[in-house]
């Protein structure tokens, strides 16, 4: 007969008791990887912000986010961020510390792509640089500095496919300006001698400057409001003047 010692005893309370205890976390850890539930439907969501914040509210899309139990919602240009149930809502920026990586852009430019080939390209100004094979569409208003910021940087660029949507918005003579550059015999050096030199533009004998009109209810149906707007050919989308490395950048993004 084997008489265990008090130390023997104790050893042995000890192992069955982790043993008991591995397996209760075992089974801890196996629920908590269990597939989640399926994130709220865009109508879900809807419905629920509705009610807390009102009836304006409209959802582009509801998204996970790298938080748990937390989803990114774009209510329009706008992303937010609720739980579930849509019972607490945080306004802000949602930063990965250690990229650094802004994710709440990230995800504005996910949900918010917008599809290029719907893009109504006859009433954009066509300029084409070396082969043209990388497109670019950029929403622009005659007056704004920033966008002949944009255009002196555009002139660095090559095999590029430029599509300029006139977009008269910020001076009373955006819309006389806009009009003569469209209805110009060549638009495409009309609105480059404009935008860089200054020059005005020969406006040609007759023509239906309705483009221009239908370029500003088209910025409001994609939620644009500023200039310059440029879209790329994968639906991203960028504002202000951006340096040559960034437009070659998100160009050669666009052509993958």
């Amino acid at each position: 007969m084997i008489h265990l010692t008090s130390a023997t005893r104790l050893a042995r309370c000890i192992s069955v008791t982790c043993a008991s205890v591995t397996c209760a976390t075992a089974g801890i850890s196996l629920s908590a990887i269990a597939a989640p539930p399926p994130a709220p439907t865009q109508a879900d969501m809807e419905d629920m912000l509705r009610k807390s914040l009102g009836p304006d509210i409209d959802v582009v899309s509801v998204a996970r986010t790298p938080l748990a139990g937390i989803f990114a919602v774009n209510v329009g240009r706008q992303i937010i961020y609720t739980d579930r149930s849509a019972n607490y809502v945080l306004v802000g920026q949602l930063i990965e510390s250690h990229t650094r990586r802004n994710l709440t852009q990230v995800a504005l430019q996910d949900s918010s792509r917008i599809d290029f080939a719907s893009l109504p390209l006859a009433n954009a100004i066509r300029t084409v640089k070396g082969d043209g094979s990388r497109r670019m569409a950029v929403f622009a208003d005659p007056y704004c500095p920033y966008c002949k910021r944009l255009e002196q940087t555009l002139q660095k660029l090559d095999n590029v496919t430029i599509y300029t949507f006139l977009f008269p918005i910020l001076t009373p003579d955006s819309k006389p300006m806009s009009d003569a550059i469209w209805c110009s015999p060549d638009r495409a050096n009309a609105w480059s001698s404009w935008m860089l030199n200054g020059t005005k533009p020969s406006r040609g004998a007759s023509c239906n400057a309705a483009a221009v009109s239908s370029n500003l209810a088209l910025a409001r149906s994609l939620g644009i409001s500023g200039t310059p707007t440029i879209i790329f050919s994968n639906g991203t989308e960028r504002t202000g003047a951006l340096p040559t490395d960034e437009l070659n950048s998100a160009l050669d993004a666009g052509k993958s």
